[in-house]
């Protein structure tokens, strides 16, 4: 029972605290003048985010404890390599999907 009432409470804490921090600009509006310096570093806030995400994801294998596990025989780097190369050249998201799950299924059976 206690363990409930700690998962609820964190979870409308949390919710609280997601209203805030999104709805700070909104409520504020004009009264307060955000420096050029920080809109230029949120600006890369999703990419960060995604990056953190996807790296492990890439570059260790699923069941990794530390970086030191990296390994070069993992499909997936090939496969996010493909992406990488793929998107540059070509800019479209389907072209870049098809090239990299070819690669990270070829690499699946040659290593």
């Amino acid at each position: 029972m206690q363990i409930d009432l700690n998962i609820t409470l964190l979870i409308i804490g949390m919710t609280v605290v997601t209203i805030c921090s999104r709805s700070f600009f909104l409520l504020l509006g004009e009264r307060i003048k955000v420096s050029p310096l920080i809109l230029e570093a949120i600006r890369f806030a999703p990419l960060a985010a995604m990056i953190a995400i996807l790296a492990p994801e890439i570059f260790l294998p699923a069941s990794a404890a530390s970086v030191a596990e990296f390994n070069l025989r993992l499909p997936n780097i090939w496969g996010g390599i493909a992406a990488l190369i793929a998107f540059y050249f070509t800019k479209k998201m389907l072209i870049t999907l098809v090239i990299s799950m070819a690669v990270f299924t070829a690499a699946r059976f040659w290593l």
